[in-house]
C-alpha cells in the first residue's frame, strides 16, 4: 500500500507541474504609423510599421521612434510573439486607413494589385500562438463578397471560409467579427484574406482590424522543486522500510 501511494504522489507532482500555463492576449488596433522614424497617430494611406505588433509586453510599448499601442481584453499580452504584414507573393502593400471600412478605426488594408491580404502571427521557440478572433470592414462604407477567409498554421489548414460577406454599408452590421470559441492553436498562424475575386481597383476596400491573439508556452517534462522532491523521496524511503520489515511470528 505505502509503495501504490508513493507512486501516486509522484504522479500528482508530475501533472501539477506539467499543467502550469499562462494564457495572455493582445488585440492589434493599429493605431500608429512611422513618420520620417518617429512614431504619430495613423494618417491614412501610409504603410504599416512592420514592427508593430512584435514582443507586445504591455499597452504601451517603446519602440524605435516612439511607443505603439494595444488593446487587451483582461488576458495579459504576449511578449512571445512576433507580427508580419503582406499581400500576395509575400510582397510588402500593406498600408493604413483612418475611417471608412465600416465602422471599424485604423484598419489594416493591401494594395489594388494584390489578390490578398496577409497577416502572419509567429510565436518564439517554446511557445504557441492562439487566435482569438478578427474583424473585417468594407470601404467606402459599402459591403463586398470576397472569395475567402482563412487560417493556416503553416500548410495545414485551420480554418477556411468561402463567399465570405464584408459588411461596411449603414444597413446592418458596420463589420464582419470572426471569432473562435476555441482558439486557432499553431506556432505559426497566418490569417489569409483572400479578395481575388473581386474587380480591378478594388482590392483594397477590403480592411482587417482588431485582431485578437495570444500564446501559451508548450508543454515541458515537468522537474520536481527541491522540496517537493526531498518529500517525494522521503515517501519512497519509508515505502521501503515498510515492505523490509519482518513480521512478527
Amino acid at each position: 500500500m505505502m509503495r501504490t501511494a508513493a507512486s501516486r504522489l509522484l504522479l500528482i507532482v508530475v501533472l501539477s507541474n506539467g499543467m502550469s500555463t499562462t494564457g495572455r492576449a493582445t488585440i492589434l488596433l493599429f493605431d500608429q504609423i512611422r513618420v520620417g522614424g518617429t512614431i504619430v497617430p495613423t494618417i491614412s494611406g501610409n504603410s504599416v510599421p512592420q514592427d508593430y505588433g512584435d514582443h507586445a509586453t504591455g499597452p504601451s510599448v517603446s519602440a524605435p521612434g516612439g511607443s505603439f499601442t494595444y488593446g487587451e481584453a483582461g488576458e495579459g499580452f504576449t511578449p512571445n510573439v512576433m507580427a508580419d504584414y503582406f499581400t500576395t507573393a509575400n510582397s510588402p502593400g500593406s498600408s493604413l486607413w483612418e475611417v471608412g471600412f465600416g465602422d471599424l478605426t485604423n484598419v489594416l488594408f493591401g494594395n489594388q494589385n494584390s489578390l490578398s491580404m496577409n497577416v502572419l502571427l509567429t510565436a518564439d521557440a517554446g511557445f504557441d500562438v492562439l487566435l482569438y478572433g478578427f474583424d473585417l470592414g468594407g470601404w467606402p462604407n459599402a459591403d463586398y463578397v470576397i472569395n475567402a477567409v482563412s487560417v493556416f498554421d503553416g500548410l495545414t489548414p485551420l480554418f477556411s471560409q468561402g463567399n465570405v460577406l464584408v459588411e461596411g454599408d449603414a444597413v446592418g452590421p458596420g463589420r464582419t467579427s470572426f471569432a473562435f470559441g476555441s482558439a486557432l492553436v499553431g506556432n505559426s498562424l497566418l490569417i489569409e484574406i483572400d479578395y481575388s475575386n473581386l474587380l480591378g481597383g478594388q482590392q483594397d476596400n477590403i480592411g482587417i482590424d482588431n485582431i485578437r491573439f495570444g500564446q501559451d508556452p508548450l508543454p515541458q517534462a515537468a522537474v520536481p522543486e527541491p522540496s517537493t522532491l526531498w518529500l517525494l523521496l522521503s515517501a519512497l524511503f519509508a515505502a521501503k522500510a515498510v515492505f523490509r520489515r519482518p513480521t512478527s511470528a
